[in-house]
């Protein structure tokens, strides 16, 4: 991970955009998790991606200060809105990049899952429990002749 601290500060503030918390508080947002050192490895492991994200990183810093006088961390959420709808109509590459990985780093954190009424465990080895298969769907197909041949 190739990050600065400062870049490291504003990606995590640019997740609380992609995933904000909840208005009820029940949820956090993506950067409240400390997502960032995740997403930055995820990004890292890519080749180019680091090097969009940087410089997407910098575009958001750039025009936080260019017109609000301050970091893209430091903003109140309404503006850092403002700023990543300019960065991400100018060049959406930031958003594509870092999305993804959110997402999946997000709905795999032990709180989210909590939050979501699951239990924070991998599935395996105990599984989730299943409904009882209806093996009267499988009529249709049994019922067929067979289109293959027996050696």
């Amino acid at each position: 991970m190739d990050l600065s601290h400062e870049e490291m500060r504003t990606l995590a503030a640019l997740l609380d955009e992609v995933i904000p918390s909840s208005a009820d508080g029940r949820m956090p947002g993506a950067g409240q998790l400390g997502l960032a050192e995740k997403i930055a490895r995820e990004v890292a492991a890519r080749p180019g991606a680091l090097d969009a994200v940087t410089s997407g990183l910098h575009a958001l810093d750039r025009i936080a200060r260019g017109e609000h006088g301050d970091v893209f961390a430091s903003l109140e959420p309404d503006a850092r809105k403002r700023v990543v709808e300019q960065v991400s109509a100018a060049d959406p590459v930031l958003l594509a990049s870092v999305a993804f990985p959110a997402y999946i780093a997000y709905y795999e954190h032990p709180k989210v899952l909590v939050s979501l009424g699951m239990e924070a465990r991998p599935p395996h080895p105990k599984g989730y429990e299943l409904e009882p298969f209806d093996e009267t769907l499988l009529d249709k197909v049994r019922s067929r002749k067979r289109l293959f041949r027996e050696f």
